[in-house]
């Protein structure tokens, strides 16, 4: 199962008016011509045009006495074709491009998925509600095209051009197709508010650096191993990494990504002898990896003992976050303590997430094929999430503590 590539030659061909990497949006209008140039003679002669639209899903699973083949194919709307010339034709050979056959086309692609996408389809093979009102209000899924092993999913739109003609009293037909690129549906940038959400885990260092007389001061060997074992008469220091992150980030909007740090001392595991002391915390790094996870759900076979088949897989792209700090001259400081202050990395290193990757003042830090923004439609699903690794210098010891969160990812305010 593979996209719907293009198609056509001198017999049948499909011209659209765009260039090559043109990306539409719901409810834009296709234009272009269809055209022959070979030879033909037919006294009955049908040219014809539609739009396809469709999501497809194949799972092949492992089973006894033989693999098991699961397939979903849902078409997200049923446009009648268009009749572009109905009649005789004649192109004579040799040719002059003024015999040749060009039928200019002008055709609209639906805004929201139709109810005639249902089918024979049951609740059960899909990720949204089969409502009337959830199907007809349901924005169109963007172009989409992804595999992992024994899986694919496509989501896919195209134009399909029919010559059908008679000759010498048969019935021929030649076809030409052409893939169009749908965006995924804009939202306006007032509409992304950076709301956060807080995530949190509770860490420990032990040091005698913890203690204001013993920062600037050489240790002995004696010191040196009882930190290095961990014995308890060495000053520990208990306390919680609070990080807000966003609930929902926008691609290429141009406002800084929040990621606030904030370092609360924790009483209980800490010695009393440092309860009141603030302690300097160096964020040394942050690495930044997206989740994406692909899920699709199948049409229930004999095969499959009509159980509804369905798979899920997690892409992991690394942001290289971790190199924006490696570029710093100087550290990004906060502090633990009475009174301690929360730091915006997102702020301070101008981070902005665009389709292409990460970037830090105005510099992509590690180049990506392309992030895409999180969508459902009947089959598929595309969820995100962020696994947070960051790493925190108190008194010389680090720390590296890791955290999730789930994102939605929002297409541009814009097209691109």
């Amino acid at each position: 199962m593979h996209p719907t590539q293009t198609a056509g030659g001198p017999n049948l061909n499909i011209s659209i008016a765009a260039p090559p990497i043109w990306t539409y949006a719901a409810g834009d209008t296709i234009i272009g011509s269809v055209n022959r140039h070979s030879h033909i003679v037919a006294p009955d002669a049908k040219i014809s045009l539609t739009l396809v639209g469709r999501a497809r899903a194949r799972l092949i699973t492992e089973g006894y006495p033989s693999k098991a083949s699961s397939y979903g194919n849902w078409k997200l709307f049923k446009l009648p074709s268009q009749t572009l010339l109905h009649g005789p034709i004649h192109i004579p050979s040799p040719s002059t491009p003024a015999d040749c056959i060009n039928i200019p086309f002008s055709i609209n692609i639906p805004e929201a998925a139709s109810l005639s996408a249902v089918g024979n389809h049951t609740q059960e093979e899909s990720f949204i509600p089969l409502e009337a009102n959830c199907i007809t209000q349901h924005p169109l899924p963007g172009t989409f095209s992804t595999e992992w092993t024994g899986a694919k999913a496509c989501i896919e739109y195209y134009l399909q051009a029919q010559l059908r003609y008679i000759r010498n009293g048969l019935w021929y037909v030649q076809r030409a197709t052409a893939p169009i690129t749908l965006g995924y549906p804009t939202v306006d940038a007032g509409g992304i508010r950076f709301a956060l959400q807080r995530c949190s885990i509770v860490s420990r260092v032990r040091s005698h650096r913890l203690l204001p007389s013993m920062r600037d001061v050489d240790l002995s060997l004696m010191q040196k191993t009882q930190r290095i074992l961990r014995l308890s008469s060495v000053p520990g220091f208990s306390f919680e990494v609070v990080m807000s992150v966003p609930i929902a980030i926008q691609l290429d909007d141009s406002s800084p990504i929040p990621l606030v740090i904030r370092v609360i001392p924790q009483r209980g595991g800490s010695s009393s002898a440092i309860w009141d002391v603030v302690q300097r915390v160096d964020v040394i790094a942050v690495k930044m990896s997206i989740l994406s996870k692909v899920e699709i759900v199948l049409k229930p076979s004999e095969e499959s003992f009509y159980r509804i088949p369905n798979d899920e897989h997690v892409f992991v792209q690394h942001l290289g976050l971790e190199k924006a700090f490696e570029q710093r001259k100087d550290p990004i400081v906060t502090f633990a303590g009475p009174g301690d202050t929360p730091v915006d990395i997102g702020s301070v290193l101008q981070l902005v997430l665009r389709h292409d990757g990460l970037m830090s003042d105005g510099k992509r830090l590690s180049p990506l094929a392309s992030i895409r923004p999180s969508f459902v439609t009947f089959n598929t699903r595309l969820s995100h999430s962020i696994l947070w690794q960051t790493s925190l210098s108190i008194a010389g010891e680090t720390r590296t503590v890791s955290m999730t969160t789930v994102v939605t990812v929002y297409n541009s305010a814009s097209r691109l």
